[in-house]
């Protein structure tokens, strides 16, 4: 497979009006978007290009792997006699959980700055941006002045602020993946590299490796949760039996299926982690730590009251 890099940005847009009067009423509005580059090349013959937007980081991730697995193995995705299904690959993507969980869920992927595929609702700012990065190609620090233009001449006059940082830094060179997470808590930053070589027996698997770093990132916010809804739970704020315990429950089971794949990359490769690999049972207990911290009973708890026995 040939060399590839890229990496994914959690971006925040604030739109400002300027003519809307009033100083409480002239609230941004606020649009929150990943965003991944699939640049893909096969020597000197095929090159093409997508933009992959979603609500999660860990979605943004998995579908730029089955973009470079179906180019890599059927080259160019536009002009195929079969259309590539996009629709089928976001089913694949979407697990049981985000399902019945993240009803906010949605995806968007760009082919020189238009949509090819969408599902779920994004804001339409996000289409302006990459239509005016499709206009200036490798400047995309500039798309966010372009848009303003793009408005004024629809004569609508806006500020767009724009707020990014690296979450995924991804390069596969000479048979060898290198990544870096880089996962922002409300009380640290987490940050970890791994490295995985292919053989010539059993070369690189890049999409696989890129869904391994998925699983990290999807498996690291869930075992956050579930520390904190664990320590909820324990003081009364989450109720027994409620759908919040229910998602927990849930969020365990799929935290074990991450765990998994993470396996399955490992089993494929020669990985070396630094400064080690992150487990979501320690994530899921410094969650609960800090939730201890952070936390208060309810009010209408008794906390004099003895608990009833029950069985195992």
């Amino acid at each position: 497979m040939a060399d590839f890099g890229t990496s994914l940005l959690r971006e925040k847009f604030s739109i400002l009006d300027p003519e809307i009067k009033g100083r409480e009423n002239n609230k941004p509005v606020i649009a929150l978007s990943n965003r991944m580059v699939a640049d893909m090349k096969s020597g000197d013959k095929y090159h093409e290009e997508f933009v992959i937007r979603a609500h999660n980081m860990h979605s943004c991730t998995r579908m730029t792997a089955l973009v470079l697995q179906s180019f890599y193995q059927g080259g160019p995705i536009m002009n195929r006699h079969t259309p590539f299904d996009w629709s089928a690959s976001w089913d694949k993507i979407v697990n049981e959980y985000e399902y019945a969980y993240n009803p906010q869920r949605w995806i968007a992927v760009y082919h020189k700055g238009r949509i090819v595929f969408e599902a779920g609702e994004h804001h339409m700012l996000l289409d302006v941006i990459e239509q005016c990065d499709a206009r200036n190609t490798g400047q995309y620090d500039e798309s966010v002045a372009l848009a303003e233009d793009a408005f004024k001449q629809l004569g609508k006059t806006v500020t767009i602020d724009h707020d990014s940082n690296v979450a995924l830094v991804v390069t596969f060179e000479d048979n060898e993946c290198r990544v870096g997470v880089i996962m922002r808590g409300p009380d640290r930053t987490t940050t970890f590299n791994f490295k995985a070589n292919g053989t010539k027996e059993k070369p690189l698997n890049t999409p696989q490796c890129l869904s391994g770093a998925a699983a990290f990132l999807e498996g690291i916010q869930l075992a956050f949760m579930v520390g904190m809804n664990n320590e909820k739970i324990r003081l009364g704020i989450i109720k027994r039996f409620s759908n919040e315990e229910k998602q927990t429950k849930e969020a365990k089971k799929r935290l074990s299926r991450l765990s998994a794949e993470v396996a399955n990359m490992e089993a494929a490769h020669d990985v070396h982690y630094r400064p080690e690999r992150p487990e979501f049972p320690h994530v899921i207990i410094d969650a609960e730590k800090l939730a201890q911290q952070i936390l208060e009973p309810p009010e209408d708890s008794d906390d004099d009251e003895e608990p009833e026995e029950t069985e195992n």
